[in-house]
């Protein structure tokens, strides 16, 4: 008896692991430090930065656009010249917007966008048109 309820309970939880698969990770990422900066991303593949605004506000204001300084980290690929997009989700509404379109110049760029919702938003880059990273934010 205590067999085939191990059984039940090891079938329900493969059954539930292999239905939540494909859903997104929706945790907050992790900030790391590079070169003295705090950045949102990946670490050794793409960081972000915010270059203006209050410095007591926080990174990602909602409703607010603010300019942040891109980073692609990752050197066994030549980025330079490609276009890059970076896509936002939000977690609750599911709304999908572009926030930035850009070429890469020299492993860096430029973004000015604005969340318009307060909470997670995944935020994607994607280099023509191919995924290249993707992170968790929190607009506030």
């Amino acid at each position: 008896m205590k067999k085939r309820i191990s059984l039940v309970i090891f079938i329900l939880f493969f059954l539930n692991a292999c239905t939540h698969r494909d859903e997104p990770y929706w945790g907050l990422s992790a900030t790391f430090t590079k070169d003295g900066m705090i950045l949102y991303g990946k670490e050794d593949q793409f960081g972000m930065t915010k270059m203006n605004g209050e410095m007591d506000e926080p990174e990602f204001p909602v409703e607010q656009g603010r300019l942040y300084k891109l980073y692609f980290f990752d050197n066994s690929k030549d980025l330079t010249g490609k276009k890059y997009k970076m896509v936002g989700t939000h977690k609750d509404s599911s709304k999908t917007m572009e926030l930035y379109q850009q070429e890469i110049m020299g492993r860096q760029s430029e973004s000015k966008f604005g969340l318009n919702q307060k909470g997670l938003w995944k935020i994607d880059i994607l280099i023509e048109d191919e995924e290249y990273s993707s992170f968790v934010v929190e607009a506030r």
